[in-house]
This record gives C-alpha cells, sequence and structure tokens, in this order.
C-alpha cells in the first residue's frame, strides 16, 4: 500500500461549507475521502456554524459532535436539536449535562 499527499484545490458556494481552523466542513459528499481535514455536515449545520466560524475550535466541533450522538441516543423519538443554542452554549464554555440539552435545545 502507498501514502499519497493530495494537495487540493476546492470551489465550494458559500453556503455548502465553513471552516474551522484549516480543517473544512461540507454537505458535498462527492468530496469524502480526498483529505483527512475535510468533514461533512448537513445543510442547516453548515448556515448555523458559519455565524460562529471565526470563534469555532475543532475541540468545540469534538463536542458537539459527541454531544448529538448522546442526544440522539437518550431520545425514544425522532428528536430536532437547537445547533444555534448548543455551539452558542459551547463556544461560550458552558457547561451543561446532556439532560439539559434534552431539555433547552430540543426543536420538535
Amino acid at each position: 500500500m502507498t501514502t499519497i499527499d493530495l494537495k487540493l484545490t476546492l470551489q465550494l458556494k458559500e453556503n455548502e461549507y465553513f471552516k474551522v481552523g484549516d480543517h473544512i466542513f461540507t454537505k458535498n459528499e462527492n468530496l469524502e475521502h480526498l483529505e483527512g481535514k475535510l468533514h461533512f455536515c448537513g445543510s442547516n449545520a453548515i448556515e448555523i456554524f458559519k455565524e460562529y466560524e471565526s470563534l469555532l475550535s475543532m475541540e468545540i466541533m469534538e463536542k458537539w459532535s459527541k454531544l448529538i450522538k448522546a442526544l440522539n441516543q437518550t431520545t425514544s423519538c425522532c428528536a430536532v436539536w437547537d445547533n444555534k443554542k448548543i455551539i452558542q452554549e459551547l463556544v461560550e464554555k458552558q457547561e451543561h449535562s446532556v439532560s439539559w440539552y434534552v431539555e433547552n435545545c430540543r426543536i420538535c
């Protein structure tokens, strides 16, 4: 097996991505497996994260990802989460239990 370093030039529409440091988050799944710093998320998430792009870090993104997984596992019905509120709390370094997010960040 050979390892190849890739240098990519991408053209993405403004509403298809946001950046955290030198990592790119996009909904364009055709780019999957091209670069280790390329991550995938939905259109709704990109709109919300764009607002906080300058305040985000990979630590916040990892916390968000783990929290969303935990929230989805703790609810018995299909829930929609207020990502804007969740990211705002993480950016402001507010420490909450998962149950706080269930009570305060559930949209449905």
